[in-house]
């Protein structure tokens, strides 16, 4: 009768502790997960900005080659990131369009210079899916004049004014 008294006390504890524990460790995780949350933006906004000043600094002491490897290492990372969204949880239409029309000068960019990296399937897949240049548009900016020079070498006729 002891022995089973003294038992069924431990498994009662055992139970209350656990249940207890649940309650602490669902708590705290919420806490945690709330916090990753609200905090994330500012976050990555600030090293979004640091690593800018980074690449700013380089062209500043004529780095060129470093900070372009840099910036197209960031490209290729944000590229992949967005894939691997895609195949998880795909983009419903509207804003797989806004993403679209600015992906579209990446897309423009890498027919130039080919975005690579342990991510380039995934990247192509990715942009083979986002429209490319308008032959119809004339723009000048940087990514419209590159294109302009490949298309210039490739000997048809570019749609910049």
């Amino acid at each position: 009768m002891k022995n089973a008294a003294i038992t069924s006390l431990c498994i009662g504890t055992l139970a209350v502790g656990l249940i207890v524990g649940a309650g602490i460790g669902a708590w705290w995780s919420g806490r945690v997960f709330t916090r990753m949350m609200y905090a994330k933006p500012e976050v990555d906004q600030a090293f979004l900005a640091a690593q800018e000043a980074e690449w700013a600094a380089r062209l500043r002491l004529n780095e060129p080659e470093n900070t372009l490897r840099d910036l197209e290492n960031s490209i290729s990372f944000r590229l992949a990131t967005i894939a691997t969204w895609e195949t998880v949880a795909p983009a419903d239409e509207q804003t797989r369009k806004a993403r679209d029309r600015f992906l579209t000068a990446v897309k423009v960019y890498g027919q130039s210079y080919p975005l690579g990296g342990p991510d380039a399937a995934g990247i192509e897949t990715l942009l083979a899916a986002v429209p490319g240049r308008s032959s119809a548009s004339a723009c000048k900016n940087g990514v419209c004049r590159l294109d302009d020079l490949r298309i210039a070498r490739a000997g048809t006729t570019t749609n910049t004014p």
